[in-house]
């Protein structure tokens, strides 16, 4: 798997395409800044693939006032700087829909942007223990805070809002405080408890998952509207005997079932790391793909069939993986981090009431297309125009 896409990638960007030349364009009379060629090479339709092109391959632009417009019709498309929480710009990313063996042409250059409808939200809850929830057009996860500790409700990993709207469904279903209830729009039936839940990550030690204190403390490091990266810091915990401090930094784009995460760890050794799903009552279907680095699951929702059925899924880079385990609790990969601390990975989850998932077939092929688009990267070529047309 490609290193620059989540498949334990050690940067934070949903990279569809790593090489590039770069350069200007020109249109309509007008010198343009930046031409870019995408090419799709594969023989699969994309949907909602994430363009990301290095601010620093760009030319003669003001992260203020930067525009993409597609070649041939000049349409402008929805685009978003990333600074991945500092002030000064790191890319630019945009997203298209481009068919097998194909080409388009787009332009990024000076202007002054439109209003571009928002597709991803998340903040952290303090009305409610502090939970940080997250959502695009698609899906909604939280995770929980350190207030929760102890108290009723106890739980541990990534917890899945399953939705069936494009429209935003975290402030209305914290607001009505009843969200274990379907709405029409979206219900939280995924139980986690003291599990990985859809796809966590923590150090193990032999069978024991070594869970820390929920996270303490966030950052938000991009708030759309193409895309939200967000960090979460937890205080040190003893992981056998010795003191470790963790760090998970998430991205989720809009079009997308699929998180980025990175987890970030500091202590001495070697950490051997569990990235899993639970199982809850096993009554589910699941699927180990060795080949492609992948774990999912996909059993009945909390409440009942009334809630229809869910799908959790983890991909993870080859290279990194020891081994795939089941437990009574889990379907796990063994890893471990990379040399500066960094294990990435794909997390996501899907619905049987929302569009594309009516069974289980229809969530793991999506896990397996998502794997093969990773490693059929598109093809990204900007150049140099110095003249007018």
């Amino acid at each position: 798997m490609k290193s620059s896409k989540i498949y334990i990638i050690t940067s934070l960007t949903f990279l569809l395409a790593t090489s590039a030349l770069f350069g200007y364009g020109s249109i309509k009379g007008e010198i343009r800044s930046n031409e870019v060629s995408v090419t799709n090479a594969s023989n699969f339709y994309r949907k909602s693939a994430t363009i990301e092109i290095s601010w620093q391959s760009l030319k003669n632009l003001n992260a203020s006032s930067i525009v993409v417009h597609e070649a041939d019709s000049g349409k402008e498309i929805p685009s978003q700087v990333i600074y991945q929480g500092g002030t000064v710009p790191l890319s630019i990313i945009f997203q298209i829909n481009i068919a097998p063996k194909s080409t388009q042409k787009f332009i990024i250059g000076k202007g002054t942007p439109t209003k571009y409808p928002e597709k991803v939200y998340g903040r952290q809850v303090p009305e409610r223990l502090d939970d940080f929830a997250w959502e695009n057009d698609k899906v909604a996860f939280r995770m929980y805070g350190e207030a929760l500790e102890n108290k009723e409700g106890m739980a541990k990993g990534i917890d899945f809002w399953a939705k069936r709207t494009s429209k935003f469904i975290v402030n209305e279903l914290y607001k009505k405080g009843n969200y274990h209830h379907d709405n029409g729009d979206a219900v939280d039936a995924y139980h986690v408890g003291l599990t990985l839940g859809a796809g966590d990550t923590e150090p193990i030690i032999g069978a024991k998952i070594i869970y820390p204190i929920n996270y303490s403390s966030y950052e938000i490091l991009d708030n759309g509207p193409i895309r939200i990266t967000f960090k979460l810091i937890y205080k040190p915990f003893d992981v056998n005997g010795k003191q470790v401090r963790e760090t998970k930094t998430i991205s989720l784009d809009a079009g997308s079932q699929m998180n980025q995460i990175v987890n970030h760890y500091q202590g001495d050794g070697t950490l051997e790391l569990a990235s899993g799903v639970t199982k809850h009552e096993n009554k589910g279907v699941a699927k180990v793909d060795k080949k492609l680095g992948y774990v999912a699951y996909w059993d009945p929702a909390d409440g009942g069939l009334i809630n229809g059925q869910i799908g959790v899924g983890i991909i993870c880079q080859s290279k990194r993986i020891k081994e795939f385990k089941e437990t009574k609790q889990h379907l796990l990969i063994i890893s471990f981090a990379d040399k500066k601390g960094n294990l990435s990975y794909y997390q996501g989850a899907a619905w049987s009431k929302s569009e594309n998932f009516k069974d289980a077939d229809a969530w793991f092929n999506y896990l397996k297309q998502f794997v093969l688009e990773v490693e059929s990267p598109l093809k990204i070529n900007l150049k140099i125009v110095d003249s007018a047309h």
